[in-house]
């Protein structure tokens, strides 16, 4: 009777076990309703990582969503680019959250310095990063692809493109490039099909061209946007042609990818992501 208590009570354990470990293995992508301004919280295997912190106006919102997440620890937070509507959240975040490292695109900008020394100011981490750069952490393998090289003209063209897979999912995070660094992309060879893109630009007409979009065939395209400024209808319209999913955060709001599934918070729309 004892052994059959003991088996019994060790049984319950793995089970326990098991459930706590399921938990802590599944991840997830935000793509945050920010208007017109990127955030994307990638939440790993008790890891955290954001990808650009929106504009001052939505980091009440970003900040509010992030604790209805549970999130107290950023590992990491990725800007792409020194434009307002992805930086602008950054040290209120920080002064928020326990944030372990910020990573800067390493290109010359006036914003960059004063941002570096802000960041260092709240006693936070700073790393420069530019193509080539990677992370791999359990079901996260990204990897910056750009850009290829620096634009002194269209901040935009010094933006991090990753591209990479979580959990199984192949994403292209296309920050805010334009035309040129697109076809500096197409040159190089390195982009491959996606089953998410994060629309270049807000859907703007200064990027999606058709051949960008050709190669990496996404099944879905998410677009950060405000409804009123963007996005472009003709870009939309291109996105479409090409056989594409479109979600908008302005009509969709919060859109999550979990569990194979995207989902928009606003409508409950709900689609498989692979291909």
């Amino acid at each position: 009777m004892r052994r059959r208590i003991i088996i019994v009570f060790v049984l319950i354990i793995i089970g326990i076990s098991s459930t706590v470990s399921a938990k802590n293995d599944k991840y997830e992508v935000h793509f945050v309703d920010a208007g017109q301004s990127d955030c994307v919280l990638i939440k790993g295997k008790n890891k955290n990582y954001i990808i650009d912190t929106g504009a001052a106006y939505y980091t009440n919102r970003i900040l509010e969503y992030l604790n209805s997440n549970g999130i107290s620890k950023i590992d990491a937070i990725i800007l792409t680019h020194y434009h307002d509507d992805h930086y602008d959240g950054l040290l209120k975040i920080i002064e928020n959250k326990k944030v372990g490292l910020v990573l800067l695109p390493i290109h010359d900008s006036d914003m960059k310095d004063d941002l570096h020394k802000k960041i260092l100011k709240n006693n936070t981490k700073v790393k420069f990063i530019s193509e080539g750069w990677k992370i791999k952490q359990g079901k996260i393998n990204l990897k910056a692809i750009g850009p290829i090289r620096e634009d002194n003209k269209i901040e935009n063209n010094n933006s991090i493109v990753i591209q990479g897979e979580i959990d199984g999912v192949k994403y292209l995070f296309a920050g805010d490039c334009e035309k040129q660094e697109e076809e500096d992309l197409i040159s190089s060879e390195k982009l491959v099909e996606c089953d998410i893109l994060k629309v270049p630009h807000h859907s703007l007409n200064t990027s999606s061209s058709e051949e960008f979009l050709k190669i990496l065939n996404p099944k879905i395209a998410v677009v950060t946007c405000d409804g009123v400024g963007t996005p472009d209808l003709k870009i939309i319209k291109r996105i479409n042609e090409n056989g594409s999913i479109v979600f908008r955060s302005d009509i969709n709001g919060h859109i999550v990818v979990k569990n194979g599934f995207i989902k928009a918070s606003r409508d409950g729309i709900s689609i498989r992501v692979h291909h």
